[in-house]
């Protein structure tokens, strides 16, 4: 009874963790990817632009052409060849791709110069932002404070649109999860959710919030973060958008929920549990703190 009770609270502390976003508002395109690696035959995204296709898999090799950003290209092979740059290290790709729509071409590109996860908008008649791309990689790890600085990056036919970069815990064998949706908030063409998380408890796992505003800036509005530990302890924190259940319009809710557990007999007793809400109203240029409620 004991050891099934457990590996329950185990079970459940990895739902939590990686699914601590999860909501009743089933618009969001999602999209997830890993840093473990890229694999062979699958496309990818160019996450910067002007990015160098050379003949080798090293910086002295000679460059074939540029990449405009939301270059789709296909991974041929990956090469034992690696390169680092601000902490990040991340093997040469050999890729097949038709830039600008002419002729096939194959070379070399750093893998940091790949988007990590990506979504595209449905270029449907009703959808916002048709066609427009989303791109989420890394610019750069600080191994020692187990940070990794963040790139966003919106495109659409070759052209960067805005871009963001932001500080997140996180460590270079995290998994990439992007969510892109809308919602009716002044000035907002689309919200991004980002973030970088490990699939199992005791380690931290968050969302930071962007709005891609009309002025084509790109910001970083919130960022939320839940941790849990199997038969210890949980500590979550997540938010309610306006379009889901219980929001508010032009608010966004921020609920924190933490709880203490111990061990007694064979039972899992709850010692301690707090919560507490925080209320953000968005002014159409900001996200302004009102209130905390305990």
């Amino acid at each position: 009874m004991k050891k099934s009770l457990i590996a329950l609270f185990a079970a459940l502390c990895f739902v939590v963790a990686v699914h601590a976003q999860e909501d009743d508002y089933n618009a969001w395109m999602r999209s997830e990817g890993t840093l473990q690696g890229f694999e062979p035959g699958s496309k990818y995204f160019t996450l910067v632009s002007d990015a160098n296709l050379r003949e080798q898999s090293n910086t002295t090799g000679k460059v074939i052409t540029k990449l405009p950003i939301g270059t789709p290209v296909t991974v041929e092979a990956v090469s034992s060849d690696s390169l680092t740059l601000r902490g990040v290290q991340l093997p040469w790709l050999k890729v097949s791709c038709n830039p600008n729509g002419g002729s096939k071409v194959t070379g070399y590109i750093w893998g940091g110069f790949m988007a990590l996860a990506s979504i595209q908008t449905p270029d449907e008649e009703y959808m916002p932002n048709r066609g427009v791309l989303y791109l989420t990689g890394v610019a750069a790890y600080n191994e020692a404070k187990h940070e990794l600085t963040v790139q966003v990056r919106v495109a659409d036919k070759g052209k960067e649109l805005a871009k963001a970069e932001f500080v997140t815990s996180g460590d270079l064998s995290y998994y990439p999860e992007f969510e892109v949706g809308f919602e009716s908030l002044k000035n907002v063409k689309a919200i991004l959710r980002v973030n970088y998380y490990y699939p199992a408890c005791g380690y931290p796992s968050g969302t930071n919030l962007l709005f891609w505003t009309e002025n084509n800036q790109l910001s970083k509005v919130l960022e939320t973060s839940s941790v849990s530990d199997g038969g210890v302890f949980y500590d979550s924190e997540d938010y309610i958008l306006p379009s889901q259940r219980g929001g508010i319009g032009d608010h966004i809710l921020v609920v924190k929920d933490s709880s203490q557990f111990e061990e007694k007999g064979d039972d899992l007793v709850r010692t301690s549990q707090s919560f507490k809400v925080t209320l953000y109203k968005w002014t159409g240029s900001k996200l302004q703190k009102l209130r905390e409620m305990k």
